[in-house]
């Protein structure tokens, strides 16, 4: 049992630090870039370089998995090839093979759990034929096996889409504050936010209410993590990438709490601010602006008045009452505290 307990939170850690190495290229560059890169040819190269940072996410993950347990060099390489086989972020077909988006998470974890049980199982059993065999049978075998997985897993994002998609026919005031407590939660999990809201085709107050849950998912995680990380952590779930959470949140589910109850406040102000925005804003929260950026372009009136209307509803209002949260679950609910936030980056 402690050892299945190590294995998985090897694996989780690997995930957690392997989203944010990623994906905070683009978070932080991206909307930036889309502005101004047109006409230049230096910013068009440089935001097509994080869009593919982003792309190899899998690989990432598998080669920091490695690293967790210690692997060699070429173990490390081989578990990251074989996640990024069957992450579904590589496309083959006809006309060749493309890098496509970010890949399933859940399949990357599913990959890379059959890779990291391969290299343990048969690293030293081999003897001389070990650096013949192995970059065959594991990329090989454990990459087959997520291509295959991946349609079945992809089910899973599909299932909480229409889950999701269900919300929009309600009122509007109770489908804003469900969906928004349904990215809340979600954010810390290996399920893509932004797969989801495109799959369901998410616009509207529908999608400014997932992104201002995806913003009370960060809040919560700052306010525990404050006092118990260091500053690079802080800085980085300030800039919103609160998905490298996800081991903390899996070892502590209790965190589920707050989660709910900052995400009933942002669904609420979704609501009452009319926050709008399009299938691919809804994943971001506040990261890059990308949230009220598209939220103010759907905004009439005043600009400086919607101007500081998002504000109060991005950051004074989630952060402020964020906080009060914080502070009454950890006088009210029994283990609750802010060691439970305790980030452990991978060790050397």
């Amino acid at each position: 049992m402690a050892k299945s307990k190590v294995f998985f939170s090897n694996i989780l850690n690997a995930v957690g630090a392997g989203v944010v190495i990623a994906l905070l290229p683009n978070a932080l560059l991206g909307e930036l870039l889309k502005f101004f890169k047109d006409g230049n040819q230096y910013l068009e190269v440089i935001y097509q370089i994080v869009i593919v940072i982003q792309s190899f996410m899998a690989f990432i993950i598998g080669v920091l998995a490695a690293h967790q347990f210690k692997f060699n060099g070429a173990g490390a390489t081989m578990i990251g090839t074989s996640a990024m086989i069957g992450s579904g972020a590589v496309v083959i077909s006809k006309q060749g093979i493309a890098l496509k988006g970010i890949g399933d998470i859940i399949n990357i974890i599913v990959v890379v759990i059959i890779a990291c049980l391969l290299f343990l199982i048969l690293s030293g059993r081999l003897g001389s034929l070990e650096m013949i065999l192995l970059p065959v049978i594991i990329p090989v075998v454990s990459g087959f096996i997520g291509l295959i997985t991946l349609p079945y897993i992809s089910h899973i994002t599909k299932a909480i889409g229409s889950l999701i998609n269900s919300f929009t026919e309600l009122n509007p005031l109770l489908m804003s504050i469900l969906i928004s407590i349904t990215y809340s939660l979600l954010m810390v999990t290996p399920i893509s936010l932004v797969a989801i809201a495109t799959a369901i085709g998410l616009t509207g107050l529908g999608s400014g209410a997932a992104n201002l849950g995806i913003v009370a998912s960060c809040i919560t995680f700052l306010w525990g993590s404050l006092r118990v990380n260091k500053l690079g952590v802080n800085l980085i779930l300030i800039i919103g990438a609160a998905k490298m959470m996800i081991p903390v949140y899996f070892k502590h589910l209790i965190i589920a709490i707050p989660l709910i109850l900052n995400g009933l406040i942002t669904g609420i102000i979704a609501y009452v601010l009319k926050v709008q925005g399009t299938p691919m804003s809804a994943g971001f929260g506040y990261t890059g602006l990308v949230g009220p950026i598209n939220a103010f372009s759907r905004m009439q009136g005043d600009p400086t008045t919607n101007i500081i209307l998002l504000a109060f509803g991005y950051f004074i209002i989630p952060f402020v009452l964020g906080f009060l949260v914080h502070q009454l679950c950890k006088k009210v609910i029994p283990g609750y505290n802010d060691d439970i936030y305790k980030f452990e980056l991978p060790k050397d």
